[in-house]
């Protein structure tokens, strides 16, 4: 079992390949995203954690806002860059924990997913206060803690539990380091997202997801320890393959403010 952190080069190659763009709960994400944030011509977006751009591209097209992806693995970015067919967003590798980018030039940042990559939190929110611009926006979409512990990357993969009670926040501390990194007006809003909406969604997208290793943190378990999880997710569905619980995830969204000097 590995502590570390996933290896995006491997998973680049695969990322997308159950991860559709057209997935019905994505068009909900991207409403609330660009409604929240204000996002039209003239804002500038930040994407940190962009990956394949699966948030990036959507919210410059819809909006027509200027977006700049940032990522660590240029992997992940020449992925994303292929997909951007329109040349609408500008990918720039780097590292969201120590971020170069230009002071105050940003109107909003969106981190989804990332704070289970991230080990420094509040220095991180302090380098994302410093380039957002007066009055501009925060935005984090993130499974929590508390959210997550029983989903089935975890109920079916213990091992996941163990590595991911170290990497990701409570609620409660996402809040504690926003205010202590100098945000305010902060807003939460937890979401019920249905991922999956049918048996073949399941059986095609879920274990899909889970065989290609896809989640990070199946990455970082050993083979054996995952085998056996897969063997145990894949008898629960044959058992249980109505069960709700399967197709609904948990999220917080988590809205915060740089003072408007």
């Amino acid at each position: 079992m590995s502590s570390g952190k996933a290896d995006y080069s491997q998973i680049a190659g695969v990322y997308d390949q159950v991860r559709p763009s057209d997935a019905p709960h994505l068009e909900w994400w991207f409403q609330r995203i660009a409604e929240v944030a204000g996002l039209g011509p003239g804002k500038r977006l930040v994407d940190l954690g962009c990956g394949t751009g699966r948030w990036t591209i959507p919210l410059a097209e819809r909006t027509g806002c200027e977006a700049v992806g940032l990522d660590s693995s240029r992997e992940m970015l020449e992925k994303a860059r292929a997909k951007d067919s329109g040349r609408r967003v500008q990918w720039v590798v780097g590292d969201l924990e120590h971020l170069e980018l230009q002071p105050e030039s940003f109107d909003c940042a969106l981190m989804s997913l990332m704070m289970h990559h991230v080990e420094d939190h509040l220095g991180t929110f302090r380098g994302v206060l410093r380039v957002l611009r007066p009055a501009g926006l925060f935005l984090i979409r993130q499974g929590t803690l508390e959210q997550i512990m029983d989903d089935p990357w975890h109920r079916f993969f213990p091992e996941a539990v163990t590595l991911d009670r170290k990497r990701t926040p409570f609620r409660a501390e996402i809040e504690m380091w926003l205010r202590e990194a100098g945000f305010e007006q902060l807003e939460v809003e937890e979401v019920k997202q249905e991922t999956y909406r049918s048996l073949a969604d399941l059986n095609e997208r879920m274990l899909g997801e889970v065989r290609l290793r896809v989640v990070s943190v199946l990455r970082l378990i050993s083979d054996e320890a995952f085998a056996r999880g897969l063997e145990r997710l894949e008898c629960y569905l044959q058992e249980r393959p109505d069960d709700p619980w399967l197709r609904e995830t948990l999220f917080t969204l988590f809205v915060s403010r740089r003072p408007s000097d």
